[in-house]
């Protein structure tokens, strides 16, 4: 018998949090915090198919424009042996400094690791989604309420 994932609320809990403060450091360009989130081996996969390792994924969040917002919702943790699969869903409102548009609705999988005390994200990989009519207007009120456009 293999081993078992069991589902985790507190898991979600600090990996939602961890996810969170991820997206504030790319919202406000905070590099060197943004560090501390994700694992040496980084592997990242954008809705848009790019392919990131670690070094990359920091050089892109380098380039995002101010005024980029991340919304979080719809998360869920499965645990084994310090290795938790996290999924969940994003909103992002994202330009780069050289006006590329990385807005999207982001249905994603990642797959964390506990090393030394602290969740670092190893993988992870995003596909489009179309969210229901109701996270949508949920979506473009908070989008008017940053004051910006979309």
């Amino acid at each position: 018998m293999g081993t078992r994932w069991i589902q985790d609320s507190n898991v979600t809990a600090q990996l939602t949090q961890r996810f969170t403060s991820w997206t504030e450091c790319n919202a406000t360009g905070d590099v060197r915090s943004l560090k501390q989130h994700l694992h040496p081996d980084l592997v990242y996969v954008s809705v848009y198919g790019r392919r990131y390792d670690r070094q990359g994924y920091l050089d892109l969040v380098e380039s995002l424009a101010p005024g980029s917002f991340y919304i979080l919702h719809a998360t869920r943790a499965c645990v084994a042996l310090g290795v938790a699969q996290f999924e969940g869903q994003y909103f992002t409102h994202a330009l780069t400094t050289s006006g590329e548009d990385l807005s999207a609705h982001t249905r994603f999988t990642s797959t964390w690791v506990l090393d030394d005390g602290s969740w670092r994200c190893l993988t992870q990989q995003g596909t489009f989604y179309t969210p229901d009519e109701a996270t949508k207007e949920r979506m473009r009120s908070l989008v008017i309420e940053y004051g910006v456009e979309q």
